[in-house]
């Protein structure tokens, strides 16, 4: 591959990076605010336990965003040192 064939590809990771960030950030707003309106309601067996599957999402979520950032971050170097 010649250099500028890798640089539109790089650019289309990290875009498909920026797309998988904002859905990780809207589960995790998403669980946050399932978590909050299910323990207004109740607080029985089942919300406790639906609260904790959704706290590990959010737990999930958050590792996953951290891995895909730093796999951007990375692309963004290269895509720096390749001179665009």
């Amino acid at each position: 591959m010649n250099q500028s064939s890798t640089i539109p590809e790089v650019q289309e990771r990290i875009q498909r990076c920026q797309r998988f960030l904002r859905l990780m950030t809207g589960i995790i707003l998403g669980a946050f605010g399932l978590i909050i309106l299910m323990s207004t309601v109740s607080t029985g067996p089942l919300v406790q336990t639906s609260g904790k599957l959704l706290y590990y999402l959010i737990v999930l979520a958050a590792f996953s965003s951290l891995g895909v950032w730093l796999y951007r971050v990375r692309m963004e170097k290269q895509l720096g040192s390749t001179g665009e």
